[in-house]
This record gives C-alpha cells, sequence and structure tokens, in this order.
C-alpha cells in the first residue's frame, strides 16, 4: 500500500527520508512492510504524501 502510494506521488525513498529525517534502510523497511513508522514519522509522512494516516499502516 505504501509503495503504490509513494509511486503515485513520484517520489523516491531517498528523498522521503531526508524530509522526514530517517535512513532510506528505514524507509524501505516501511514500504516492506517489515516495520511500521513511529507516530511522530507517520504524521510527516502523511503530511508529505498528503493522504491521511489510516492509509499509510497495514
Amino acid at each position: 500500500m505504501l509503495k503504490d502510494i509513494i509511486k503515485s506521488k513520484g517520489m523516491k525513498q531517498t528523498f522521503i527520508a531526508q524530509k522526514i529525517g530517517v535512513s532510506v534502510v528505514t524507509v524501505s523497511n516501511w514500504v516492506q512492510g517489515k516495520s511500521a513508522p513511529k507516530d511522530k514519522h507517520l504524521r510527516k509522512l502523511s503530511e508529505l504524501l498528503n493522504v491521511p494516516e489510516k492509509e499509510l499502516v497495514h
């Protein structure tokens, strides 16, 4: 789901990582479902992608 949203917005994981203040590996883990963003990162991710937080969590 997150992967599709990122792709639809035309963003790269490196860009998202820089904007949110996390590593690219962290963003990659979120995309692959290996981990989930903490609340503070979820808010930033939601704002950056312009989608509700509930759409970003499994």
